[in-house]
């Protein structure tokens, strides 16, 4: 089935609908439309499509990472998600629809869906779609409002046969976002600023880009201007904005788009165009420039849910999770994880032996399986492993756990709780116990104090980029900006930073000045693995002898590994040394430069869809592969401040998922911010020592060499004196 058919199902849904705990199911897929065919002369009287198909004002996801795909899913025994949805007035009244499906181990008698909006409870339901996606639908009460809301779905699923941790990630349901939200009539759609801009988050997730129309192309400085205005309802997002001539034929559906007119006045308004589309008008004087600030007044007042901020932990202070507004920590969950995000400041660095602390309060139930863990993580590290089986209470006497403080790092930093519990038995379905594990809200964390030093880092320009800062590296590339333009906000006394956006067609204007970064290497990352193949290889050095030993399917002089057997003694001894020192070369690499390793090593085991360089401080590069969107990058970096898992270091990649990885070149040194006292003289020569290795080694020979020369002079003038 068609899944275009969705918004004539949800046309009849558009009625006000009774309360009720199970909402009413549509299968989307395996219908068939019943409307009957007009008549051959009654062609030239059919109303068009954009008059007749409802239109989805979207939701949006709330996650740090960008959404790949319209699929979204919780997973887990647990699970719970927050989503954008920007309605107009004219939603008042209407139905929120979900395409959903659940997987076939969800047991429906014991689960449930709940879905709330603002806080609100507007309907539940049971998870009993297996197959094809269904449309649930549920009434918007008094719960909506026209602006942005804020939809939460919590999911409490229970396995059919299985129990334990394994089991609870065969337990999801999916949401398909592109087919969620509000259905609203189209010819209901007015034209105010909400309309206006539920209409741009409908054009921004059908999957084609927001136009802006123009005879003309104005100025950098213009269309940098129209771009933020465009975006400021939409705080870490991006919209796919694009430039288009008005006379340019669009196949598919538009919602919304711009329109630059010259006229005999500056003004902005919204329209309605001749496709159905709300269209918003900017006009201005012929050979005169656009004003977009009149843009900014048009929207500025729509109301908007702020953007997410990051609780503030002062170093030397100790906090509780209570402080950061975390409540107790309860679940009855096999497997368990909670993410708590806290910003440090950017000038605290931390690279020596210092130890920061977590002062656990936390309980778990008796008689839990053997096996059963509660893993304490730092940025993804696990720094104490706590047995759930043994030794059970309510709550557990306080224990304190000591980590590395250079587990920590400048900006954003997480701190997870992660349990994992067996199931008893296994092959059945879980009992229902209450909760297994819990951690107290008087939990809490000390940061050491640090002397205020900072490292080169991507992060710390990024959260300086303001739509100022982003820059196309050829004047061809301009609209490819434009999703970056929109994404990033003012920076009260942000630093001067400069972005620039780069396809792989501009690779000869990009500053490779990494040591082992070559065109080469960074097209093999960024082209799909089926074009990388067809990148000519580098000339091969001379091949191996005839009884080298290849693995199979290697091709000739890759992956050749050293003959067994050598006719020369020699040639043997040196074989061997070298399968012998080569581990302890590689280690002493590692000692006196620690980090990443190369950068050719770590690229070789990467690919992704975009890359950003940092070559300097205050200068970054964004390189585009063919398979990255504009407006998903612009995203992923617009989230990366208020995000651990954000780019870091001189090179990042983002990967397919949406995920990060980062480089950090080995044995850059830090720079101190303030001056150097006794109170601060250890920390920064721990931090400059740990950053260079070989610094601290070459100043200890160098006391060494000092020492012995004054007690061989010593010796020598005294020994002098005694033979007289």
């Amino acid at each position: 089935m068609d899944m275009r058919l969705l918004p004539l199902l949800l046309l009849g849904a558009l009625a006000p609908m009774a309360a009720a705990q199970d909402a009413p199911m549509i299968v989307i897929e395996g219908l068939t439309s019943e409307e009957p065919k007009a008549a051959p002369d009654a062609a030239a009287e059919a109303t068009p499509a954009a008059e007749v198909a409802p239109w989805i004002i979207p939701m949006r996801s709330l996650a740090e990472t960008t959404q790949v795909g319209p699929l979204f899913r919780l997973q887990g025994q647990q699970a719970r998600a927050a989503f954008r949805l920007f309605l107009p007035a004219e939603a008042a009244g209407g139905t929120l629809t979900l395409a959903q499906r659940s997987s076939i181990n969800v047991l429906p008698e014991s689960s449930q869906v709940i879905v709330r909006m603002n806080d609100q409870e507007i309907g539940r339901f049971t998870p009993r779609q297996f197959g094809p996606l269904g449309a649930i639908t549920m009434p918007l009460g008094d719960a909506v409002r026209a602006g942005d809301n804020l939809v939460t779905i919590e999911a409490q699923h229970r396995h059919r046969i299985y129990c334990g941790a394994d089991a609870e990630f065969d337990l999801w349901t999916e949401v398909d976002l592109s087919q969620s939200g509000v259905a609203l009539p189209a010819a209901a759609v007015g034209t105010e600023p909400t309309s206006f801009i539920a209409a741009l988050t409908a054009q921004a997730e059908s999957g084609q880009p927001i136009e802006i129309r123009t005879a003309t192309p104005p100025d950098e400085a213009t269309l940098r201007a129209l771009a933020q205005a465009l975006g400021r309802p939409f705080p870490d997002e991006a919209l796919p904005l694009a430039l288009s001539k008005p006379w340019q034929a669009k196949a598919g559906h538009t919602y919304a788009r711009v329109t630059l007119l010259p006229s005999d006045v500056d003004r902005a308004t919204i329209r309605r165009g001749g496709d159905g589309a709300v269209v918003l008008v900017l006009e201005h004087l012929p050979g005169g420039t656009p004003k977009a600030s009149l843009v900014a007044d048009l929207l500025g007042e729509s109301r908007t849910l702020p953007p997410p901020t990051l609780p503030q932990i002062p170093p030397g202070r100790v906090v509780t999770l209570g402080d950061m507004g975390v409540d107790t920590i309860l679940t009855d969950n096999r497997y368990f994880n909670r993410d708590i995000d806290f910003q440090l400041p950017d000038d605290w660095l931390l690279l020596a032996s210092q130890k920061a602390r977590i002062g656990i309060d936390y309980g778990f139930a008796g008689g839990l399986p053997e096996g059963a863990l509660l893993l304490v993580k730092v940025n993804g590290t696990t720094v104490r492993m706590l047995p759930l089986d043994r030794g059970a209470a309510a709550v557990k006497p306080r224990l304190d756990i000591g980590f590395p403080a250079r587990l920590l790092h400048p900006g954003p930093n997480r701190l997870s709780f992660e349990s994992v519990i067996p199931g008893n038995p296994p092959d059945q379905p879980c009992p229902v116990a209450g909760d297994l594990m819990q951690v107290l809200s008087s939990t809490d964390l000390e940061v050491p104090p640090s002397p205020r030093m900072q490292m080169a880092d991507m992060a710390r320009d990024l959260a300086q980029v303001t739509p100022a800062s982003v820059h196309a590296a050829t004047p061809d590339g301009l609209a490819r900006t434009l999703p970056f333009m929109s994404a990033f906000r003012e920076v009260p006394g942000a630093a001067p930073v400069r972005l620039t956006v780069a396809g792989l067609h501009d690779i000869a204007a990009v500053p490779l000045n990494e040591e082992g970064l070559t065109p080469r290497l960074l097209a093999l990352t960024l082209l799909p693995s089926t074009v990388s193949r067809l990148v000519e290889r580098p000339t091969a050095p001379a091949g191996p002898p005839a009884n080298a030993l290849a693995p199979l399917g290697a091709a000739p002089g890759e992956g050749v590994m050293p003959p067994l057997v050598e006719s020369n003694w020699s040639d043997r001894a040196q074989t061997f040394m070298e399968a012998t020192l080569q581990p302890v070369i590689q280690a002493v690499r590692r000692m006196l430069r620690p980090g990443d390793g190369t950068l050719a090593e770590w690229l070789a085991t990467r690919k992704g869809t975009a890359m950003v360089l940092a070559p300097e401080p205050g200068k970054l590069w964004v390189i585009l592969g063919p398979e990255a969107e504009p407006a998903r990058v612009a995203e992923a970096l617009a989230l990366a401040p208020r995000s651990p898992g954000g780019p870091r270091g001189q090179v990042a990649v983002l990967g397919a998922d949406g995920r990060w990885s980062s480089w950090s070149k080995p044995g850059l040194l830090p720079e101190l911010r303030e001056p150097v006292s006794l109170d601060n003289v250890r920390s920064v020569v721990g931090n400059v020592a740990s950053a260079r290795p070989p610094l601290l080694l070459g100043g200890m020979l160098g006391l060494a060499w000092i020492s012995a020369a004054i007690a061989v002079g010593f010796v020598l003038r005294t020994r002098g004196k005694g033979l007289k």
